[in-house]
């Protein structure tokens, strides 16, 4: 997407707002284009960091209701700022809820194929004992060895995945 189709379509869902704010948030958005540009940044990935026109718009337009009825308290202001709000949280809760525990199952599913890889040549040691130099025990012994090391490199992995998930928090040291 363009800046000029990202701002139109931005402009068009807007409609509603005072012309001023309108304008005003406009103006930002060719700012945040204009700063991205300079960095290097195509204009595709700075509407694409910026998110969908129609998700900026819900939350700009229930802001601007939430502030309507904190200024002037009436049933209608009221009713659009309680509608605007739970319409912003189901949108949250379908569209940024559902990709995380998708994310999450297919994390946990990682977590269980790495366990199993680990634990499973335990069981087959435990079942056959220390194998005889026969071809088929070797065989055994060797895949075994061949799990441990798949689940210890998967586990390591996404530990290491998780680790750069969480974001570490600067320590703050008391003057």
């Amino acid at each position: 997407m363009t800046r000029r189709e990202f701002m139109d379509e931005l402009g068009a869902l807007l409609g509603e707002l005072p012309d001023k704010e309108r304008l005003d948030i406009l103006a930002d958005y060719t700012e945040h284009f204009l700063i991205g540009i300079k960095q290097g940044k195509s204009e595709h990935e700075i509407a694409e960091s910026l998110g969908s026109p129609k998700a900026v718009a819900r939350e700009l337009l229930a802001g601007y209701r939430i502030d309507q009825a904190q200024s002037n308290a009436s049933v209608g202001n009221m009713s659009r700022a309680i509608i605007a709000t739970i319409s912003l949280g189901f949108f949250n809760l379908v569209f940024v809820l559902g990709p995380f525990f998708g994310l999450i199952g297919v994390l946990v599913a990682c977590y269980a194929v790495s366990l199993s890889l680990l634990v499973a040549p335990l069981g087959i040691l435990m079942e056959y004992g220390v194998p005889a130099p026969s071809p088929e025990r070797l065989l055994l012994l060797f895949g075994s060895l061949v799990s441990i090391g798949l689940g210890g490199n998967v586990g390591g992995r996404l530990a290491a995945v998780d680790q750069m998930a969480v974001p570490s928090v600067p320590e703050v040291s008391a003057v």
